[in-house]
Order: structure tokens, then sequence, then C-alpha cells
């Protein structure tokens, strides 16, 4: 039986690199908030903030039981990478790429969005939260 969630993503850095905080959100498939998490980075870049973001969420979600997943996120890097479109071309997005593609490999159904800023505040607040942790 499928089980699916929306994970919303961002990252955050201060300064870039710099310090960084990794954040997510998810949603069940009512849209109600069933989980926030947040992971403070050390000097990190802004790309890779947003790769730790979704790997956060997604992380949780299948520890959760999710297995049908739509991630929507700020960054269209990451989005556009995760997707196919783009290829990763930055030797610092590798690893986490390649952590993100193992993690979705295994669902049920993955498929990534890419959203404005504005309609990403949530996952933005807990990026910036574990930032200043």
């Amino acid at each position: 039986m499928s089980k699916s969630c929306t994970v919303e993503f961002d990252g955050a850095c201060k300064g870039n690199p710099g310090k960084g905080g990794a954040g997510a959100v998810i949603r069940n498939s009512s849209g109600d908030v069933v989980a926030r998490v947040h992971e403070s980075l050390s000097y990190t870049t802004n790309n890779r903030a947003e790769y730790e973001g979704l790997s956060l969420g997604v992380s949780k979600a299948i520890e959760m039981g999710y297995n049908d997943i739509r991630a929507i996120g700020d960054s269209k890097l990451v989005c556009k990478q995760v997707d196919g479109s783009w290829k990763v071309r930055s030797e610092n997005l590798y690893e986490p790429y390649k952590r993100v593609a193992e993690q979705i490999s295994g669902l049920n159904r993955f498929e990534i969005s890419h959203v404005p800023r504005e309609y990403n505040t949530e996952a933005d607040a807990e990026a910036n939260r574990a930032c200043d942790m």
C-alpha cells in the first residue's frame, strides 16, 4: 500500500560558503504538518545546504513509513539535478546528490518540483533555525 506525503525542503547559509543549516517540513496527504526537522551544518555552501535539506526531509519521511514522496523546494539547481534535467557538475554536490538518489531509489514513487521562495517559507524557517544553532 502506498503512503504519500510532501516534503518541503530548504537550506540556508550565513555567508556562501559559511555556517549552514538544513530544514524540512513533512505534510501528509491531507496537507497537515506531521513533522518538522532541521540540522545544523558546519562550513558549507548554499547549494550543499539545499541538498542536505532534501536528504534530511526524505530520510525522515521514509523513517515515518512514507513511500510515495513529492518534494518541493526553492532551489532550481537541486530540483533540476535530482529530476535528471541538469547534470551535477560541482564536485561538492556529488556526494549529497548520490545520497539522495540512493534514498529515493527504493520508493514506490518520487517527484520533485521547484517552487518560488514565497511558497517555501516553513522549510526556510527550519533551515534558518538550524543555521542559528
